[in-house]
């Protein structure tokens, strides 16, 4: 079986980059080991996660082990979970990778562009909150209209809260605020340009900005909080989408759809045996670079499968770094700087039956009040009363926890959570999925388990399962199910071997409204460089300025400049077919 190239892993970037060399005409074979779409990023129901989980558990089997599965649990570590796994286990879509998608940026570009949006759904973030103290959070003031209505903030916080959103939401770069602060420590950053501190400043920093520590530099800050100001008001109020069924497994899905419907080659559940490189014999083979197409092109690799007697083979192989254990041609994310992406994470993942209660804080200081008042009134008034109460049980949001919120958790990092419900598709009616994730850089001790580091942050969570008084249930809920896991970053190489032909995707950042922009813009940079190899010329255009790569190669591309083969665009325009779709979900 001959291609053009090979892609080795369903992850988000991996499957983006197949569908747009698929729709580039490209002959295309994508392989996985895995029985379902997504790789790291996939959307799993229970039973599926119980037997990821168990398969990547220390000692799991003692047969030899694929080196897939190798590199796999090199990078899940200190992995336990409950015996038992709750009834209706199927209805259950788990994401490995939670995220949120900022209504604004590469990814969202890239669903539209390539027609994908047809094949998923979306949800909007209802809430984005901070945890405050058990049973209680903080509001998030996102915008011009949560900054007038907070009863929290004085008078002067809310001009230099607003004074702040309008800088954040404009051209900043070169602006004096920001010159020659680039680096500075963004809390640092709030308190010398704008004098926000205290509960303000943690708010901007951790649940607007997504920050994991008060060391994050500014700049990145800031371009995370404009984005999220833009999205607002695209779709609806909330600046951020979370797919259906899951995320970005169902969406990595998408994209493998569209690359089969181009003619993309799909082998699931078949194990990597082999990757041989071109043999030397052939490496001065006469390559015609004027050829209509790539499949007369050598040398070519030779992949070898589980179960198939003939070979895979391609010019170039793309692929997610547990198939090839040593990069030799890594492709940096375009404009990420992000330290965070080599950092281990601890996660969570919890089912329970309660919806988590977002009561604001402001409650403590009215429930008195309120009481008082109530006192003498008849029964039926006060029926009337509890039933026009404010509700604030959420489906699908977002819950902060800054550093030192927790008397026994980090007191450098913040911890994310990301609660989804029966309104995404995620869960049954009346079940909950809990998304916990904390960074754990370098520095941090690693005597503790991932269980031993988050079960205060769950503890926490399910606390907000009960109202403080208009509930006759006043007890906290309890997980039915529950895995926690340390998931570790791709080691990089740092030596090359001058191998060219095998791309491997590089890590995503692990921050929630960044992964699914940030696999997006890896997917990109993996496509011109698989496009580059390939030896088609890449047509300039005024959305793409020409980089350093494409000024060594432009005397090669010469002749082929105005080929009519030439690519000018990641995306090619849709077709009537492709086009049968709008722009809301």
């Amino acid at each position: 079986m001959d291609f053009d190239v090979v892609v080795l892993g369903t992850g988000l970037s991996e499957s983006i980059t197949a569908a747009a060399l698929s729709k580039a005409g490209f002959k295309v074979a994508h392989v996985d080991h895995n029985q379902y779409y997504g790789g790291d990023e996939a959307s799993l129901t229970l039973d599926e996660l119980v037997q990821w989980a168990d398969t990547r558990a220390a000692g799991a089997s003692d047969k030899p082990s694929p080196d897939y599965l190798i590199s796999q649990r090199a990078r899940y570590t200190s992995i336990s979970r409950s015996p038992n796994i709750p009834p209706q286990s199927r209805q259950y879509s788990v994401s490995l990778a939670p995220s949120i998608v900022p209504s604004t940026g590469p990814h969202i570009e890239s669903l539209v562009a390539s027609g994908v949006s047809r094949y998923g759904s979306f949800k909007l973030l209802e809430r984005v909150a901070v945890y405050d103290r058990p049973g209680f959070v903080q509001s998030v003031p996102g915008s011009k209209e949560d900054v007038f209505k907070s009863k929290v903030l004085s008078l002067i916080e809310k001009r230099r809260l607003m004074r702040f959103l309008m800088f954040a939401a404009g051209e900043f770069e070169g602006k004096k605020e920001l010159e020659g602060k680039e680096h500075t420590p963004f809390l640092q950053f709030l308190w010398d340009g704008f004098t926000l501190s205290g509960q303000p400043a943690i708010a901007i920093t951790y649940a607007l900005a997504f920050c994991t520590s008060a060391n994050d530099p500014a700049l990145p800050a800031l371009q995370r909080i404009r984005q999220y100001l833009r999205s607002a008001g695209r779709y609806g109020a909330s600046p951020f989408l979370v797919g259906h069924y899951g995320g970005l497994g169902e969406t990595a899905q998408g994209f493998c759809r569209t690359s089969a419907v181009k003619g993309g080659t799909y082998i699931l559940g078949r194990r990597v045996v082999a990757i041989k490189p071109p043999s030397p014999a052939t490496d001065d083979t006469i390559q015609d670079e004027k050829a209509p197409s790539t499949s007369n092109f050598g040398p070519r690799y030779q992949i070898g499968l589980e179960d198939f007697v003939e070979p895979i083979t391609a010019k170039i192989v793309v692929s997610s770094p547990d198939y090839v254990p040593s990069p030799t041609n890594q492709i940096s994310a375009s404009g990420s700087s992000l330290s965070p992406s080599t950092y281990a994470i601890a996660r969570c993942i919890a089912v329970i039956d309660k919806p988590l209660v977002f009561t604001p804080f402001e409650r403590l200081e009215e429930e008195p009040q309120a009481d008082a008042e109530e006192e003498g009134e008849n029964p039926e008034d006060e029926t009337s009363a509890r039933s026009t109460a404010p509700n604030y049980e959420v489906d699908t949001a977002v819950l902060v926890f800054p550093p030192g919120s927790l008397a026994d958790g980090s007191s450098t990092e913040a911890a994310h959570l990301l609660t989804t419900g029966e309104a995404s598709l995620s869960a049954p009616r009346g079940k909950w999925i809990i998304n916990i994730s904390l960074l754990l850089p370098p520095s941090a001790p690693r005597t503790s388990s991932a269980e031993q580091i988050l079960r205060p942050y769950l503890d926490a969570a399910l606390s907000l399962t009960t109202t403080s008084s208009t509930s006759t249930d006043t007890q906290p809920a309890a997980p039915l199910f529950s895995l926690f896991y340390i998931h570790h970053p791709v080691a990089l190489s740092g030596a090359s071997s001058g191998d060219l032909n095998i791309i491997v995707s590089p890590p995503c950042t692990p921050l929630l409204p960044v992964i699914a922009d940030t696999a997006t813009q890896n997917a990109e940079a993996m496509f011109w460089q698989a496009v580059k190899t390939l030896g088609i010329a890449r047509k300039k255009t005024d959305t793409h300025e020409a980089s350093a790569d494409d000024k060594t190669g432009e005397a090669n591309e010469k002749d082929a400049g105005e080929d009519s083969e030439a690519i000018d665009s990641f995306w090619p325009p849709l077709d009537a077919a492709e086009d049968d779709t709008t722009d809301e979900w």
